[in-house]
């Protein structure tokens, strides 16, 4: 009873002092240009998203997650070529990011480019040797190529490392 009072009360006492004191919230930091980007994309607001992230970026050009998040949010819209300007700045920055290159190589699945996509997914691997993620891409990229045999393989080490593929029927 105690602490859902406190969770409750607390902060409104803390907006009330700050109105009352004259303090602004000013959004004037990288970081929180790029929390709040990631939260509108948790809600799915991907041109809020690539707006916040744009402006973190302008603030802090070295900010790493904004570049990525800013490039999956243009994924999501499938603007790939800009999702893919932007992971390869991360790569630029931090060469050994396999997230980054998994991002990429889903940038070029999305656009058709299975070879570029095989490649990124496979320096993922090999920056991560236990990135389940990119062995399900990276079949899904050789699927798409027609090489079946490769596809296959990749999406047994992707069980070997996650478990099973469950599919769910609704």
């Amino acid at each position: 009873m105690i602490r859902s009072y406190i969770q409750i009360v607390f902060p409104v006492f803390v907006l009330v002092q700050l109105l009352f004191t004259g303090c602004s919230f000013k959004l004037d930091d990288a970081d929180a240009y790029g929390n709040r980007g990631l939260a509108y994309a948790m809600k799915g607001n991907h041109d809020r998203t690539i707006a916040d992230c744009t402006e973190a970026i302008r603030l802090n050009p070295n900010y790493l997650d904004a570049y990525n998040n800013r490039g999956n949010a243009h994924g999501f819209k499938r603007d790939y070529d800009l999702a893919i300007a932007d992971y390869k700045e991360v790569i630029r920055l931090n060469p050994n990011d396999p997230e980054a290159y998994s991002n990429r190589g889903n940038a070029y699945n999305g656009k058709g480019d299975y070879n570029l996509a095989i490649a990124d997914y496979t320096q993922a691997i090999r920056l991560k040797p236990d990135y389940a993620n990119a062995y399900i891409n990276r079949a899904s990229a050789y699927q798409k190529k027609g090489e079946l045999v490769k596809a296959q393989s990749d999406r047994q080490m992707y069980v070997k490392l996650k478990g099973p593929i469950t599919v769910r029927l609704e």
